[in-house]
């Protein structure tokens, strides 16, 4: 024991002596004991040896060892030695610095694809509301008779829902306070009175909608006001959508407690609204996603600062998983035009890390840029020890538009379908396990070290990349060696039943022993399938024609590999499985083209048919889109009763003659395309494109849509791409000059016998004033040499194509035949379905009536010429003398036979086309 008075001598004299101070426990005086490195206890140490150190110069240490003993505290009763708490050892015992960009409000795309998906969600909620509002009357009347049940529990329901109103906005508010997140208070009250008043002007706007439209946001006053009141009202609660608004103006439920709170209290209200029918459920739900609009646009329009670990979170982070860090650099960021911030982090006396602002200037690091196609950040950290490790750190927000591109590949693509998850954490645990067995595998990539969670952010650890370069930047440095190991790489993860499937140009870099890394396996797969190592095959041959050319990338693959497993993935060389990046590196490229022909042979290498990996393309989605926009516009342009009444009405030989008639205007259009396509075209698929372009221009003005998809059908039968502008144009040069040539061959040959006067005068003084006023605007040169720069291309086009039509008689008989061939089926078409309404007029006034009438229709650019093509063809018909009942049934006789009537046949011909990759 320690004599009394010693001690007491070390202890101030108005320092309290504690009365019962409790005895040093065993951990604490071992953890001072290895502080002060004293080799025996305190308590254990001979009176004769204290003395003898004490006469000794005493070094820091020992010093730090008197002041414990000196400041030890005796019991009054049982002279027990009590010794203070040793000083606290710092986590963090030399500042961190973190060279970094400034973190600012950010505007997410995660932000705005919210937005648009709450909007798709208040569509189709009010579109299958509409369906069930017929039961509204009925749930109404049940209501109604439990007026007492009503009464009994309408108080204390109002009771909660008035505290929940109350108190969660609060708790929201109170929370952002204590985080000292004053913009983002301002940010959530003022999206929540915006919100407030949207959610206003969309009642009053809503109330101005048909009863048919609003019955899914209607509630029937009478629940409301307990049968005092009648009638609808629209329900939409701005409540519910003011509350939805700053919820998510706030930020993410996972991030803070009372925002989850607020959620939670905010379904409770909307489940009691539902139970007393104060709203119905489509209400309910649209007035959520009305909110959520509100909150997730004002994120995406003022930006948001979501909780992503920044600076001294970073720090803790490390610190926890037991590495002390020195240096942080941030390695994705392209710097030559906005350099870094430097902070230095440090650790109190209450052992928290506080971070301020710090000129090192150069920190004296060189680091590899690591830009991540996913977004992700990535930090070079070195160790008070002089370890360096790479972070990988995943941000929150990007998991929504993550997740919505895997499912939407998943639901695209056939038999390569991938892992899904919405959570940070589980992605970062699957790609620390697959690089982990591609590194047992002998593939040279990161080590997993560790995965930490900081604030909404998931850090991975991963062992330091040596100083690399991307492949493709390479370029003709890259040696066969090189290349060679890259295919090694690859064939070490293959033998282990594993694939990469995202070789990007970031995946595969190569260090300065010329030893290729194969990184970023996060869409990587063990116990994978043959199609996705084949998968990787074409990955890495793309690869490597990227960066040294096709024919030095085919040699090393015939090397590594092997022709026939060359061969084999040739059916895989397609954009569908390469990455996006890759993807925008081939635009306007053939490359894929090249290697699938030197693997498969040149003659081969257009009709070599390609893996069928996606369950729908994008234009099944434009032909679905289309096949439903042409519906709505049918049905909302057409008058049933007049149709069936003018059906039951027709002479059914003479409409069934206009059918057959109107089939000749799809051979006559075919005709052409042929004769002036310089490729052999087969005529069937000719004429079922042109079956096909009946559906198209339903969706598009006149001429528009076949000539699309005349474009796309030259272009699948190998016409290059000029060629095929030049042979679309010149067909429709052709059609238009016949169609005006034949107007006025019919106009001078039937002379007096029209049922009409035309008025040759006046015509020839429009044709006299327009040739004027042509000469007049020609005779300026620089109007001249601006016309002139337009129609240039366009003539040096045409020109030579011309001069080789009109050098093969055969070919130009058959454009004006074929053209001839379209006119006469719509002009007979037109004449059969008046005589099949019992119209009488002669063939020539009929012929010049439809093609002025037609003509005059189709100026107006709507989709198909609905409407105007059917008012012009009855005004027509009116003033040649036909009665205006007859005229009205003929158009739309006609209308039925040459738009309506060939949608189905149009939509089969375009599945067969699809199905036979024609387009």
């Amino acid at each position: 024991m320690f004599a009394a008075d010693a001690v007491q001598e070390n202890v101030p004299a108005d320092a309290p002596v504690p009365a019962d101070p409790p005895a040093p426990s065993n951990d604490a005086i071992t953890d001072m004991t290895e502080t002060t490195d004293s080799a025996t206890h305190a308590t254990e140490a001979p009176r004769e040896e204290r003395e003898s150190d004490a006469e000794d110069t005493p070094t820091a240490e020992e010093s730090s060892d008197e002041a414990a003993v000196s400041a030890a505290v005796i019991h009054a009763k049982s002279g027990e030695v009590a010794l203070p708490v040793p000083a606290r050892r710092l986590r963090l015992p030399r500042p961190a610095y973190i060279a970094d960009r400034m973190f600012t409000l950010r505007r997410r795309r995660e932000d705005a694809v919210d937005v648009v998906i709450a909007l798709l969600a208040i569509v189709g909620i009010w579109t299958i509301g509409t369906v069930a509002s017929a039961t509204t009357h009925g749930v109404t009347m049940d209501v109604l008779q439990f007026q007492l049940v009503r009464k009994i529990l309408i108080l204390p329901v109002n009771l909660v829902e008035g505290l929940i109103i109350l108190i969660t906005p609060i708790l929201v508010i109170v929370s952002l306070a204590l985080r000292r997140r004053l913009q983002a208070i301002i940010q959530a009250l003022v999206t929540s009175v915006i919100a407030a008043v949207g959610g206003w002007t969309i009642i009053v706007l809503t109330g101005l909608l048909p009863a048919y439209l609003t019955a899914p946001l209607s509630v029937d006053r009478a629940i409301a006001t307990q049968g005092h009141q009648t009638g609808f009202a629209i329900a939409i609660n701005l409540v519910i959508v003011t509350l939805c608004a700053l919820f998510t103006s706030a930020g993410e439920a996972q991030s803070m407690k009372a925002i989850k709170w607020g959620w939670t209290g905010l379904w409770i209200i909307l489940v009691l609204g539902v139970l007393r029918s104060s709203m119905t459920l489509p209400v309910a739900f649209i007035s959520v996603f009305i909110g959520r609009a509100f909150g997730s646009g004002s994120r995406w329009v003022m930006g948001f600062d979501d909780q992503r670990a920044k600076g001294a979170a970073l720090v803790e982070a490390l610190l926890g998983i037991g590495i002390t860090p020195s240096r942080i650099v941030r390695t994705d960021l392209d710097t030559s035009t906005e350099p870094l911030s430097t902070w230095a982090v440090a650790e109190n006396a209450r052992g928290r890390l506080t971070q301020m602002p710090a000129d090192l200037g150069d920190m004296g690091v060189t680091v590899t840029r690591r830009p991540d196609p996913d977004h992700h950040r990535h930090y070079q950290v070195w160790s008070d020890t002089g370890l360096a490790y790479e972070l990988i750190v995943m941000d929150p927000g990007q998991e929504l538009t993550g997740t919505l591109l895997e499912m939407w590949n998943n639901l695209r693509l056939r038999g390569i379908s991938r892992w899904v998850s919405p959570s940070l954490k589980a992605q970062a645990e699957r790609s620390s396990f697959t690089t982990l067995q591609a590194l047992r595998a002998g593939v040279f990539t990161q080590e997993p070290i560790a995965i930490a969670s900081a604030n909404d952010s998931i850090i991975m650890v991963l062992s330091a990349l040596p100083p690399t370069t991307p492949l493709t930047e390479l370029g003709e440095q890259a040696s066969d060696e090189v290349l060679d190991r890259a295919w090694e790489q690859l064939h070490y993860a293959h033998t282990r039943g594993i694939s990469h499937r995202a070789l990007t140009p970031e995946a595969v870099v190569v260090d300065a022993s010329n030893d290729v890394w194969l990184l970023d396996w996060d869409s990587g797969e063990v116990a994978t399938t043959e199609l996705n190592q084949s998968i990787d095959i074409a990955q890495m041959l793309v690869l490597t024609a990227l960066a040294v050319g096709p024919e030095r990338a085919l040699e090393a693959g015939r090397r590594c590999v092997g022709e026939d497993t060359l061969i084999a993935c040739a059916p895989v060389i397609q954009k569908p499985v390469l990455p996006a990046s890759i993807n925008q590196r081939l635009r306007r490229s053939d490359l894929l083209g090249e290697l699938r022909a030197a693997l498969v042979g040149d003659s081969e290498a257009e009709t070599a048919p390609t893996a069928d990996l996606q369950r729908f393309r994008p234009r099944t989605i434009f032909t679905i889109a289309v096949a439903f926009i042409a519906v709505f516009i049918v049905v909302s342009s057409l008058n049933f009763s007049d149709l069936v009444s003018t059906v039951t009405s027709a002479n059914p030989w003479w409409m069934a003659a206009s059918a057959v008639l109107a089939c000749l205007i799809w051979v006559g259009s075919a005709v052409p395309l042929i004769a002036l396509s310089p490729e052999k075209l087969p005529f069937k698929d000719t004429l079922i494109a042109q079956v096909a372009a009946s559906i198209i221009t339903i969706v598009a003005p006149a001429g528009v849509g076949p000539a699309a998809l005349n474009l796309r059908y030259l272009r699948k039968r190998r016409v290059p791409t000029a060629m095929a502008v030049t042979t679309v144009t010149l067909m429709q040069i052709s059609q238009a000059l016949i169609t005006i040539i034949l107007l006025i061959l019919v106009m001078v040959s039937a002379g007096s016998s029209l049922s009409v006067s035309v008025p040759y005068g006046t015509i020839l003084a429009i044709v006299a004033l327009v040739m004027v006023a042509v000469g007049v605007i020609v005779a300026v040169p620089k109007v001249r040499r601006w016309i002139w720069a337009k129609i240039q291309p366009t003539y040096q086009q045409v020109y030579p194509r011309l001069l080789w039509i009109v050098g093969q008689p055969r070919r130009l008989a058959a454009v004006v035949g074929g053209n001839l061939l379209m006119n006469i089926g719509y002009v007979g078409a037109f004449w059969t379905a008046m005589v099949a309404m019992g119209g009488s007029l002669n063939f020539s006034t009929v012929a010049i009536t439809y093609l002025t009438a037609n003509a005059a229709g189709s100026f107006i650019p709507s989709p198909g010429g609905i409407g105007t093509v059917e008012t012009a063809l009855t005004s027509g018909l009116t003033v040649a003398g036909v009665s205006s009942s007859v005229a009205i049934a003929t158009a739309l006789l006609y209308r039925l036979v040459t738009f309506y009537g060939r949608i189905p046949f149009g939509w089969l011909a375009m599945k067969y086309m699809e199905k036979k990759d024609l387009i």
